[in-house]
């Protein structure tokens, strides 16, 4: 098995380039070793408070004391739940000279499929990734004032966080849209002028003003898009660069010509096959079903 593996700060980063045939891409995994640590109420007391936010200014809310089975069961539906999401949504397009092999006597340049796998551990550890505490909140209790380092029980349940032009109520699962964050990726409307990069990403503006920007996961809904496999295409170019892979196509491009090859892995949704280098230049559609190599 030949997999090519780097790690970072935000994930570790696995390609596995011999999945790669016929009928199928190479495999881009993406995995984040999340460290969860429980809130309690003080005092091992069996109900207690929490402010939102983790803030002195923060509203109290009525939190109550995790027992083994919650905290497991909850562990469990936040790993399957958020990774079903995220997980072999997108293919990175090759755009050619990368990661060659022969077949039926072709040249061929194989796709890569994008991967997430999430890992729950222990809070604290030094593999992790992540560390993030969890409160669990009193059954009276409807919301609680959470970030991407502090979640509460009721994040992995659906919640109307707006409406849209029409009325309709806007839903999300929280817990989906901050795994978005620990990948790497800004709220929807981050860098337009309602929402600069300098200032409050988390103001209310950031999350959308219309419709389409609101719906997106990474604002106020569950809606997945092409520009959410960044943090895949960005891992792409993390692994090209770390293993000196440009120099496959040194001397058979211009500089500028070449970093544009080495930053476009374009993202589509579905599966699609290898191209051969003619393909590529014509930009043949590599979803045709009907498609077969002669």
């Amino acid at each position: 098995m030949q997999t090519i593996s780097l790690k970072t700060d935000k994930f570790d980063i696995d390609l596995r380039v011999d999945s790669a045939n016929l009928s199928n891409s190479m495999h881009l995994t993406l995995t984040l070793r999340l460290g969860f640590t429980q809130v309690n109420p003080a005092g091992k007391a069996a109900e207690g408070t929490m402010r939102d936010y983790g803030k002195a200014t923060g509203t109290q809310r009525k939190i109550i004391k995790w027992d083994t089975a919650a905290w497991n069961a909850w562990r469990s539906n936040f790993v399957k739940s958020a990774q079903a999401y995220w997980n072999n949504k997108f293919t990175l397009l090759n755009p050619g000279g990368f990661f060659p092999f022969e077949a039926k006597g072709k040249t061929l340049y194989p796709n890569a499929r994008c991967y997430l796998k999430l890992v729950a551990e222990k809070g604290g550890q030094k593999t992790n990734h992540h560390d993030i505490k969890v409160v669990r909140l009193h059954a009276s209790e409807n919301w609680f004032g959470s970030h991407w380092k502090l979640y509460d029980s009721k994040d992995t349940d659906e919640a109307e966080k707006g409406t849209d032009s029409t009325g309709a109520k806007i839903m999300q699962r929280a817990h989906v849209h901050e795994i978005g964050h620990l990948l790497g990726l800004p709220h929807v409307a981050v860098g337009q002028a309602s929402c600069p990069k300098s200032g409050n990403t988390n103001a209310p503006a950031c999350y959308g003003a219309t419709d389409e920007e609101m719906r997106s996961v990474m604002g106020r809904g569950m809606e997945l898009r092409l520009e959410h496999a960044e943090p895949w295409q960005s891992a792409m170019i993390r692994v090209i660069k770390a293993n000196n892979l440009i120099r496959l196509l040194q001397g058979t491009l211009p500089p500028a010509d070449l970093f544009k090859m080495v930053r476009k892995w374009d993202a589509q949704f579905g599966y699609c096959l290898p191209r051969t280098a003619a393909e590529i230049k014509v930009k043949a559609n590599p979803f045709n079903p009907t498609r077969v190599l002669q």
